[in-house]
């Protein structure tokens, strides 16, 4: 299983490199909820340094393409040296495609968020040549595993940070700021909440982007207590540090490495940054209820 984080800075990823396998990087234009926006000369300059440091590097190309959209990333793509990316992750079929006609199915990791909850659905692109695909993040270990040890493409999976639990491709802050007649100094701001009458004492990170606005779980997703039995049918474990910096992938990173938690550093960790860890789904089935007539 290899261990890859999210990039807020280039500069971090030397120190970065002894605790990871990889790192995740994007531009706002086309990947949606990033640690960092980079910029074509940044990307290909992260890039060339993790060739150079003998790491995997992937491009998060994750927004929900429309014909114009698609279009710009075709071009975009040509400014990018693929011939050194390890992956792309997109959340489009279309963007599958686009990759395939450019003879990059290879490269292509599908990340639809909610919909790979089984086996079939999960394997459902090996005809096509992709590389791999993201699990579901509302199913439970137990199914994690079913899918891990019958896959037929490479499995990616989030093992680490904020999980995204609701999604409109509307910008909602600025609308709400259009209704009151204020500037919008909010949008792709990392720092904002919002608090429930009923559920005061937990805050759920919001965050619009160009790909729309993002609510988040008030807890932070760990899978630490969980390692050996990922192990074994994940080949990449992903450490999301959306809303957070490189330091503190340097804190989280050596516990994901070493495969041990260490409590000491964990409750450091919650205190420093005023956080709750859980297991979110592992042992949580979710289950559509139908309105009762």
């Amino acid at each position: 299983m290899k261990i890859l984080t999210t990039l807020y800075d280039i500069k971090s990823m030397d120190e970065l490199a002894s605790l990871v396998d990889g790192f995740i990087i994007g531009n706002h234009d086309f990947g949606a909820r990033l640690t960092h926006s980079f910029s074509i000369a940044e990307i290909n300059k992260a890039i060339q340094k993790a060739d150079q440091l003998n790491k995997d590097i992937f491009l998060q190309a994750n927004q929900m393409l429309d014909d114009h959209l698609i279009e710009s990333f075709d071009k975009f793509l040509d400014d990018i040296n693929l011939d050194k990316l390890s992956g792309i992750v997109v959340a489009d079929l279309g963007a599958v495609m686009l990759l395939k006609s450019k003879h990059l199915a290879h490269k292509a990791i599908y990340n639809p968020e909610t919909l790979l909850t089984n086996t079939y659905d999960f394997n459902f692109l090996y005809k096509e040549h992709i590389l791999g695909a993201y699990v579901a993040k509302e199913i439970t270990l137990e199914d994690v595993k079913n899918i891990g040890n019958n896959k037929k493409i490479k499995l990616f999976m989030v093992g680490h940070g904020h999980l995204n639990m609701f999604y409109s491709k509307r910008q909602l802050v600025n609308n709400f700021m259009d209704f009151v007649e204020e500037d919008n100094i909010y949008h792709e701001k990392q720092n904002l909440k919002i608090i429930e009458e009923q559920r005061k004492d937990e805050p759920y990170p919001i965050l619009e982007d160009k790909a729309g606005t993002h609510v988040f779980r008030s807890h932070v997703f760990s899978s630490l207590n969980h390692l050996s039995e990922l192990e074994t049918v994940v080949d990449y474990l992903i450490i999301d540090t959306i809303f957070k910096d490189d330091q503190y992938a340097k804190r989280i990173l050596p516990m994901y490495q070493d495969r041990h938690g260490d409590q000491k550093l964990i409750d450091s960790l919650k205190r420093d940054y005023q956080e709750s860890w859980d297991e979110a789904f592992f042992y949580k089935k979710t289950v559509y209820k139908t309105k009762e007539s």
